[in-house]
């Protein structure tokens, strides 16, 4: 091959790499609001620990599956606290669903989760996983908010995913 093939493919592979960035939606900025919530009723379990354990990894996806066959009515939600005794594998988190409305009947294992709240500073990001800004950039922008209107934050952060490609990232305003 001469060098101006190689360029050609090199520059072919780079559009197409930019391209598929810019369909995931790479290049999507993401939303901070103050939002006024209700509070959270939440269903799930609770986990501290590794952060690649199977344990997490099967609480996750039990709870998408839940969400998906109709079983509970609600959205996939993780809440993750801010702890300092953890080591930087570990994690400290509620893996479960925010109730759209009560239910009588919880899946085994689970436990009720309330937090009280009536305005959260809010993160929207529409994108896919994959190309998604890394969460302490997106944290940093939700306290560079709460800093500019001089409200308290509380210590957690409640992730809400709405679909493949949305997800919202509350901090409950104290």
């Amino acid at each position: 091959m001469n060098k101006r093939t190689i360029l050609g493919v090199l520059a072919v592979m780079l559009a197409g790499a930019i391209g598929v960035y810019f369909f995931l939606g790479g290049l999507n900025k993401v939303e901070v609001t103050v939002e006024n919530v209700s509070d959270y009723n939440i269903v799930g379990i609770r986990f501290k620990g590794n952060g690649d354990s199977d344990t997490l990894r099967n609480a996750f996806f039990d709870a998408r599956e839940y969400v998906q066959q109709g079983r509970v009515d609600g959205v996939l939600t993780l809440i993750h606290y801010k702890d300092t005794t953890l080591t930087d594998e570990q994690v400290n988190v509620f893996v479960g669903i925010k109730l759209s409305q009560g239910t009588s009947d919880l899946p085994e294992g689970y436990q009720r989760l309330t937090i009280p709240a009536r305005r959260a500073v809010r993160a929207t990001i529409e994108a896919h996983n994959s190309v998604m800004p890394n969460s302490e950039t997106v944290e940093e922008r939700m306290l560079e908010k709460a800093d500019e209107l001089r409200f308290s934050l509380s210590d957690f952060t409640i992730e809400q995913y709405i679909s493949e490609r949305i997800i919202m990232i509350d901090m409950p305003v104290r």
